[in-house]
């Protein structure tokens, strides 16, 4: 399918732009790429109400809880945030929070992790899974199944990716039951097909990716190993789902993820948001059906294990 419009149009007013902050040699920041990542709230829809919000903590990990029926026990939902390991928080993620609790009518819990450079890998990736060994604390008191679910996007679906990886590498059955990794980041030696073909004018460049590389990992690490897309896989992993954008460059690690998985027996599927980029889900106002897509998609794997024929 083709680019959706209002995407090409968006990028097309962003490339000037683009092209003029190299031309005058301005190099990221971690302060800038924060900046930038919150800047996209400008383009978001009102936020989605939900019966009671509040913050709280879990192994000392600060957490945000969504709960649209804080009296019932429903269902919980680890909400981990992307950003290239480098941006994002509980504030940027807010719409998408309360959208997921809104959509899904389960209790959701957003993990603000440390990020790199000044926490770098593993240590968001440690908070995570504190706070997933903590749910009871991190809910403080709203009563719950005990069923547990995780949702993410880019950086954030690496991360709880990666946990699936430590619990195959360690021999261990994940307390998660389904999990919706969204436009996720799974190779960090950035060799798939689409790195090439869609790193440069589709919004995430493959040189910003390699830059959040560099600031997540410290030297002397394996990227290789710690991709997510390297396995190891099993049957006893969540049951996934996979949503990877047409127009993304992490797009073909998504693919290749999914195949490998379903290789070794993983119940897990993918589909295409057909005519998007890496996240369009920021940007409602200008692709307000397929966010909306997003959000019904998210919810129906989560309530049975739904994954529709397309997007």
């Amino acid at each position: 399918m083709p680019l959706h419009p209002a995407l090409r149009t968006y990028l097309d007013e962003l490339a000037p732009l683009v092209a003029q902050a190299e031309r005058d040699g301005v190099a990221p920041t971690p302060a800038s790429a924060r900046a930038a990542l919150a800047g996209l709230r400008a383009y978001s829809a009102p936020d989605a109400s939900v019966a009671l919000v509040r913050d709280g903590s879990a192994a000392g990990v600060p957490v945000r809880v969504y709960a649209p029926a804080p009296g019932e026990e429903r269902d919980a939902v680890l909400f981990v945030h992307g950003g290239g390991h480098v941006a994002g928080d509980l504030d940027v993620y807010d719409g998408s929070a309360r959208r997921t609790a809104a959509a899904s009518g389960m209790t959701v819990v957003s993990v603000d992790y440390r990020r790199a450079p000044e926490w770098p890998y593993p240590a968001g990736l440690d908070d995570t899974a504190a706070v997933l060994s903590r749910l009871d604390e991190a809910l403080g008191g709203i009563p719950w199944s005990g069923r547990v679910h995780a949702v993410a996007d880019s950086g954030g679906a690496a991360k709880v990716a990666s946990l699936a990886m430590r619990d195959v590498a360690e021999q261990r059955t994940s307390v998660i039951a389904r999990q919706v990794l969204v436009y996720p980041s799974l190779d960090y030696t950035m060799s798939g097909a689409t790195m090439t073909e869609f790193g440069a004018g589709y919004f995430l460049s493959a040189q910003r990716v390699a830059w959040y590389f560099d600031q997540y990992f410290p030297a002397g690490v394996d990227r290789g190993e710690a991709s997510p897309v390297s396995g190891p896989f099993s049957a006893d992993m969540p049951e996934t789902l996979v949503i990877a954008a047409e127009y993304d460059p992490l797009r073909s690690e998504a693919e290749e993820y999914a195949r490998r998985a379903q290789d070794a027996g993983a119940r897990v599927s993918i589909i295409v948001a057909t005519g998007m980029i890496h996240a369009f889900a920021f940007v409602e106002t200008l692709v307000p059906r397929d966010v909306a897509r997003l959000y019904e998609v998210t919810a129906g794997f989560l309530a049975d294990g739904t994954v529709p024929t397309r997007w």
